[in-house]
């Protein structure tokens, strides 16, 4: 989602994003450790701090467009506070700036901290926010840079059926359009 905003949307609106907000649930990156669905209410820090590579992934791919960035760790009842300690102590002595969002508990009042956290990165890191392609590139090299930089692929393969179809919208004018590439897990 965050690549599609940032590459279509930020482009055909015409500005430039001060900061991105990473939010990220310990129930999701337990679950990323390897934790059964049916178990992600039990405690598990080993499961969380494997599942942590999936946020880096997402964190990786923010700074990869040049933005500030502020890790919420959105708090649920389930969480407990040894999962919320190991995660906090994961982000800081990686220092990746974080905040603890207690929405759904407190509301507004909940997120206080989160606002004047992401301020605070506005107002202290540099924003050399750039998208994943330029409009003049190809459509084949907008696939291939979204693919190798977001996804992390090593390369991309055109069927002969898809480098026909690229030759095609090049001809009716679409070689400038932005891509909205959708992907399968």
């Amino acid at each position: 989602g965050a690549e599609k905003f940032l590459d279509i949307k930020t482009h055909q609106a015409g500005f430039t994003p001060s900061a991105v907000v990473i939010v990220a649930t310990i129930r999701a990156l337990k679950m990323h450790g390897g934790v059964n669905k049916k178990e992600l209410g039990e405690e598990n820090i080993e499961a969380l701090i494997k599942g942590v590579s999936n946020l880096e992934k997402h964190i990786d791919t923010i700074k990869t467009f040049g933005l500030p960035y502020v890790v919420a760790i959105n708090s649920f009842i389930t969480d407990t506070n040894a999962e919320t300690e190991a995660l906090s102590k994961y982000l800081e002595e990686n220092n990746h700036p974080w905040s603890l969002s207690e929405v759904w508990e407190k509301g507004g009042e909940g997120a206080v901290d989160l606002a004047k956290q992401v301020i605070h990165e506005i107002e202290t890191k540099e924003n050399n926010f750039t998208r994943m392609y330029d409009q003049e590139d190809t459509l084949a090299l907008k696939i291939e840079k979204i693919a190798k930089k977001v996804y992390g692929a090593d390369g991309v393969e055109f069927t002969s059926t898809a480098k026909l179809q690229l030759k095609k919208y090049k001809k009716l004018g679409y070689d400038n359009l932005s891509v909205c590439m959708a992907k399968t897990q």
